[in-house]
């Protein structure tokens, strides 16, 4: 048995990335946390034994700049579609292709999200044909297909869907079941997108830490920390 999970990823350029937190912080500040987010992540699924890793990127030449963060025990494959829902599509087919029998598709907006859901979701997949994690944002941090009947799941499950809003996970378990495909759900989770987020997500590992509980997300959490100090200073 193949297992792959591909992390959508961007080359963290300012103004390319992490947007929607500017001006909170500056386009620079905003790429340097994307950052942190990607290796953190990254880390934290390279641990996971018997998957392979992929990145999947954007844009085409940001082959290299990830490497150099990421580092070589990862597949590189570029992100190819015009939109989002042609780019997982395009991904899903080209782990088919390379004989994967589980594929899992995530991003890099969750670096605190356990481990132990990507262990539920190749879990859920060994009696279903999806599995798919929803996010409080209405969209989903996670989907994830069974080979068995990939043909008939991808693309349809990313047909039509009126992508970076809030009805993103509703109107996929609408295609899904429209194609009558079995489906897993995993426990919800959040995104880091605007700033109420990022303030949600340092009180979150802020509580960890009091808590005794491990934080995966180091690098996150001490960039965090120095944002929130400078902004206190200022």
């Amino acid at each position: 048995m193949k297992v792959c999970i591909i992390v959508f990823a961007k080359n963290p350029v300012p103004n390319q990335v992490k947007t929607r937190l500017v001006p909170t912080l500056s386009p620079e500040q905003a790429a340097t946390l994307y950052t942190a987010f990607l290796m953190d992540w990254c880390e934290t699924l390279a641990k996971l034994s018997g998957v392979d890793l992929i990145i999947a990127y954007t844009p085409p030449e940001a082959a290299s700049d990830l490497q150099a963060l990421i580092g070589d025990d990862a597949i590189y494959i570029p992100q190819i579609g015009t939109g989002l829902g042609e780019r997982l599509t395009s991904a899903s087919q080209w782990a088919t292709e390379h004989g994967y029998t589980k594929i899992l598709l995530v991003g890099s907006d969750s670096p605190t999200l356990p481990i132990s859901y990507i262990s539920e979701a190749l879990t859920l997949l060994d009696s279903r044909d999806i599995a798919i994690g929803p996010s409080t944002d209405g969209g989903y941090y996670l989907i994830g297909f069974s080979t068995a009947n990939v043909a008939m799941t991808v693309p349809s499950v990313f047909d039509d869907i009126a992508w970076s809003t809030s009805d993103v996970f509703e109107q996929t378990l609408a295609r899904i079941g429209s194609i009558k495909a079995t489906v897993g759900l995993l426990p919800p989770w959040y995104d880091i997108d605007t700033a109420e987020d990022l303030a949600f997500l340092s009180g979150h590992i802020s509580a960890m830490r009091l808590a005794g509980e491990t934080v995966q997300a180091v690098r996150t959490e001490t960039l965090l920390a120095e944002l929130f100090s400078q902004r206190k200073e200022n």
